[in-house]
This record gives structure tokens, C-alpha cells and sequence, in this order.
């Protein structure tokens, strides 16, 4: 095969990218492309590594991820020309996106997709990372400090010799432990802290507001304000245990809470979006989920790309 034809490849991997990013596929589309795949072992191993990337930098705009895939890419110099307008905005997007990301790459402590990691700390504390989060474990002579850069945390407390308080640092305040056990979870908008033993106190960053959250019970909080506490829901510390927990939940939700554990990304057609999920499912155990799920919910869910890709319809 030339490099013109490698490189035919490659540009009509982006298109499919492309077009997988500004609106789901049909069905016929679903399966062009995967009779597309099949037409050559350069067309799996292009797409393969297109469809990883995407999924590893799955928060980058698609005009970030199309320099990257062209990597693989044996193409002339009159090609890539083709695409130097995207490379014009790669210095600017990356700037603000790899100033974000960046402490998550390397952090101290990563998990990856569908991995849960447990750490044993310093003074025989335990701390379970579910998947896809990091964090920074900082002690010193004063403070026993732990940043969660990303995703979510279960931690196990021990008494320390030096009585250093331990704290929980989110970009939206701080969870101190009072002896306890919690758990502590980050999104861009919120941070929500979870007891079941001992006390937690959770302070705003940007007030002088600050709560303290008893065992059993749960808050979310964002840099300015408290919400008030309420009575622990056990879903929401369900993965410690390796299940996901949910009731009436919709299908698009459900799905985004299934991506951290799908190595690969997981669509939907919007006419079962909105279906209501319950019941308990093994987060290990990925193709127990997606049984359960047809034959509860009369769905078709077929994968694609030794599973990177995983389409999920009414069954026909």
C-alpha cells in the first residue's frame, strides 16, 4: 500500500471523527463504517488508534485530536498543508486546555479507565481512586494534605502521632476529617463529600461558610456556597464496592456514569435517551451491564473496534 493511499486512510478517519462528534450516526451510517474498517488491516489500525485518542483526550475539541491521529500518518509535506489551519489553533486551544489537564497527567496518584487504585499513605491511611481520577498527597511537619485534581476519592483515615489535620483540597473548598471515613467527588461545577463514619468539615473557598457533615450524611458544595446536608444516598458510594447503583435514572445519565469504567465511548440514539434505568450493575464486569440492560430495556447494544466503540439502540 502507497503512503497516498495510508494517507486516503487517514482523511477519511477524521471525516468519520468528524462526524461522529456533530451528531450521532444511523444505523447505515454505523455500519459503513464498520465495513469501512474491514476493508483493510491499515484501515483497522488507523481507526483504532483515531477512535483510543479521541477516547483519551475525549474533553479536547475534535481540532485538537485530528494533529495527533495524522501522527500515524505516512503523508508528504502537500498533505499535512491541508490541515494547517487546524494546526494554527492547536497553540491557543492547547494553552487553555493543557493548563487544566496538566496537573492531572501528573499528579501523584492516577487511575486509569475502568481501574480503581487503592494508596496506602504515609501514616497507614487508605484512599481508593475510582476510575479515571488523580490526586497529589502532600504531608508536612503541620498538615496531611490530599488534592483531588480529578474524579472521585474513598478515604480511610488513621490517627496520626503528630496530630496533623487531614484535609481534602477541591478547586471548590476543602473536607477535613474529623476521624472518619468519606468520600470526597469533583466536577468542573461541584464537589460533593459523603460520610459514613466519624464527622467532616467542608469549607466554601471563596467564603467564610463552612459545615459540619455527620456520619451518614451527604453535601455538595461549590466555591461560594453550602448546600445543606441531607441523608447519604449508598449509590453514591457504590463503586467502592465495584457496583453502580441507580433508580430512575435516564439512559444518557446512566451512560455518562458508565464512561470512566468503558474503555471506548459509549453513544446512544436519542430515541432511548431518556429511558429510566434502575437496579445494581458490576462496573468489572462490563458485558454483564450491557446484557442486563438489553433484556431489560428491550435495547440492541452492539460494539465495534474490539470494543472501543459500543452503540447502544431499541432493538429493532
Amino acid at each position: 500500500m502507497s503512503n497516498l493511499d495510508k494517507q486516503q486512510i487517514l482523511e477519511q478517519a477524521i471525516e468519520w471523527l468528524i462526524r461522529m462528534q456533530e451528531s450521532e450516526l444511523s444505523s447505515d451510517e454505523i455500519e459503513q463504517l464498520q465495513q469501512w474498517q474491514l476493508q483493510s488491516a491499515v484501515h483497522q489500525k488507523v481507526w483504532e488508534k483515531a477512535l483510543l485518542l479521541q477516547t483519551k483526550f475525549s474533553d479536547v475539541p475534535i481540532d485538537l485530536v485530528i494533529p495527533v491521529v495524522q501522527k500515524v500518518s505516512y503523508s508528504s509535506k502537500q498533505n499535512y498543508k491541508k490541515y494547517l489551519w487546524l494546526l494554527a489553533f492547536v497553540p491557543l486551544c492547547s494553552s487553555l486546555y493543557f493548563s487544566s489537564q496538566q496537573m492531572q497527567w501528573f499528579a501523584d496518584y492516577r487511575s486509569g479507565t475502568g481501574d480503581r487504585k487503592s494508596i496506602t499513605l504515609p501514616d497507614g491511611g487508605i484512599i481508593l481512586l475510582n476510575a479515571a481520577s488523580a490526586i497529589d498527597v502532600e504531608y508536612t511537619e503541620q498538615q496531611r494534605t490530599i488534592i483531588l485534581r480529578k474524579g472521585e476519592i474513598w478515604i480511610e483515615t488513621r490517627h496520626d502521632q503528630l496530630n496533623r489535620p487531614f484535609v481534602v483540597n477541591t478547586p471548590q473548598g476543602s473536607a477535613q476529617a474529623l476521624g472518619t471515613k468519606y468520600m470526597v467527588k469533583m466536577t468542573p461545577e461541584y464537589s460533593m463529600v459523603t460520610v459514613t463514619q466519624g464527622k467532616v468539615r467542608v469549607s466554601a473557598q471563596k467564603s467564610k461558610q463552612n459545615q459540619i457533615v455527620e456520619a451518614e450524611q451527604q453535601l455538595s458544595f461549590n466555591a461560594h456556597a453550602i448546600d445543606k446536608t441531607k441523608n447519604y444516598e449508598e449509590s453514591s458510594i457504590a463503586w467502592t464496592k465495584g457496583f453502580l447503583m441507580v433508580n430512575e435514572m435516564s439512559l444518557k445519565e446512566f451512560v455518562a456514569r458508565l464512561q470512566p469504567y468503558q474503555k471506548g465511548m459509549i453513544r446512544t440514539n436519542t430515541d432511548v435517551e431518556n429511558i429510566k434505568i434502575s437496579g445494581t450493575y458490576p462496573i468489572d464486569h462490563l458485558e454483564k451491564v450491557y446484557a442486563m440492560l438489553a433484556q431489560t430495556y428491550d435495547l440492541k447494544i452492539k460494539q465495534y473496534v474490539g470494543g472501543y466503540f459500543t452503540h447502544i439502540q431499541a432493538e429493532e
